[in-house]
């Protein structure tokens, strides 16, 4: 749709006088801008930029969700999913926390079809027009600001730091036992600075996608950062490959019009021409009308998502609460009605109870849960509840807290070690735990140096 739709002045609708009129957009192009006007503009933005809009005027999630569901073309989808792919299992359309699920790429291999089938028919039934300028300039619009609200909300959450959070177990987590997407979320998080710039990069970009006079350098560095994104989702394993796929052809759609006169400036030190694309509408006064709403559209964009961010910064991310026993403590004498239990390492054993076992350690991070660290250093986040007036600390066998798995007391007879009495399951449970100290940690205690004599890779 790019270097092949030509952008010449002036700009007249398609009943005016052919000799006067702009040249006629190669077929080509015609063809492909069809295509991508069903598959990444209706298709795609479309659906991004509504469900944004609905919430942030505070419409119901499951409504919301609705909306989603039948923006995936359930009938299609699941004729596709069961008669092409062979899919037995009925498809999930409820998010899982994945944008990489079975349904969202049938989903998406629906579009696809329906824009080849839809470009086809459109190609025939006006193979007489020679060029949707006018209709492409609307376009824009559209690829513009769903990409900016997207850019404006993974960019916020990585400013107020919740998409990727510290995680306090990962210090005793051996690095082998972590995911790809475990790694990469770590070291990112290990740098606030670092996250927060690349949050500033996508906001950066998602503003300058606002006015039409920054579009060009808004998708220029959309593109930059939608591609190391990507890049890092396919070769970390993060399951959004498919949604920054589509972030990063959004963004190469936006940028592909001015392909040749960046091409020109960069490469030839000429200077381009000023890009001629069709105004949205006729008159002046109604262009300027239509740049204001897209300026407080733009705004309103700005502001519900950094409510969002600021909402996840507090909730889930680095701004959380903590643990009132915030810390990884060292489990040192563990008895069981009154029998002591020594630190012993049993046959790995895949099918037992990993709370039911002596631990390691026990980790109080969030206030929600804690970490139990296994003898053979295997971790089990366990949904737990500490209360610090009554000095008790409940263990549930759900994340809802709606079956209880033990109940502690607890003492504190120094701030470095907790004593820990009461039962789990049905057994009896004395534990003795020392805190370790987070300045222990390389990663912790290591900071910022401008020289240093050697590398320091331990």
């Amino acid at each position: 749709m790019a270097t092949l739709v030509e952008s010449q002045a002036p700009v007249r609708d398609q009943g005016d006088s052919p000799s006067a009129g702009p040249l006629p957009w190669h077929p080509a192009s015609r063809v492909l801008f069809r295509f991508v006007f069903v598959y990444l503009g209706i298709g795609t933005a479309a659906q991004w930029l509504l469900a944004q809009l609905l919430r942030s005027v505070g419409v119901p999630e499951t409504a919301v969700l609705s909306v989603s569901r039948w923006w995936a073309l359930p009938p299609l989808t699941d004729w596709f999913a069961t008669n092409l792919f062979g899919i037995e299992e009925p498809l999930g359309y409820a998010p899982t926390g994945s944008g990489d699920t079975v349904t969202l790429w049938v989903a998406a291999f629906s579009w696809l079809v329906v824009a080849v089938v839809a470009a086809a028919i459109w190609t025939v039934l006006d193979r007489r027009r020679t060029d949707y300028r006018r209709l492409h300039s609307w376009s824009r619009v559209l690829l513009r600001f769903a990409l900016a609200g997207a850019l404006m909300l993974y960019g916020m959450v990585k400013v107020m730091p919740s998409q990727m959070t510290f995680a306090l177990h990962r210090l005793i987590e051996p690095f082998g036992d972590m995911t790809p997407m475990g790694v990469l979320w770590s070291q990112t998080a290990a740098s606030e600075p670092y996250e927060i710039a690349l949050g500033c990069a996508e906001i950066g970009a998602g503003l300058l996608l606002i006015l039409p006079a920054t579009v060009t350098a808004g998708a220029l560095l959309s593109t930059v950062a939608m591609a190391q994104v990507f890049l890092l989702n396919m070769t970390f394993d993060v399951p959004v490959k498919l949604f920054s796929f589509h972030m990063l052809l959004l963004s190469l759609a936006l940028l592909a019009p001015d392909g040749r006169r960046l091409a020109t400036v960069l490469f030839s030190g000429r200077a381009a021409a000023p890009s001629s694309a069709a105004p949205l509408f006729r008159t002046a006064r109604a262009n300027r009308f239509t740049l204001v709403v897209q300026v407080l559209l733009g705004l309103w964009l700005l502001v519900t998502t950094a409510l969002e961010g600021w909402d996840a910064w507090h909730t889930y991310g680095a701004a959380r609460p903590r643990s009132p026993l915030y810390g990884i403590w060292t489990v040192t004498e563990y008895s069981v009605a009154g029998q002591q239990v020594p630190p012993l390492l049993a046959e790995p054993n895949p099918f037992a109870d990993p709370t039911a076992a002596r631990p390691r350690r026990i980790v109080f991070d969030t206030v929600d849960g804690l970490h139990l660290q296994g003898l053979d250093d295997r971790l089990t986040w366990v949904a737990a509840t500490v209360d610090p007036g009554r000095r008790t600390i409940t263990l549930f066998r759900d994340p809802a807290g709606q079956w209880q798995l033990g109940k502690f007391t607890y003492e504190q007879p120094a701030p470095d070690r907790l004593i820990l009495d009461g039962t789990l399951g049905i057994r009896q449970v004395r534990m003795v735990l020392d805190e370790i100290p987070l300045e222990r940690f390389a990663l912790i205690e290591r900071g910022f140096h401008w020289t240093q004599q050697a590398p320091h890779l331990e």
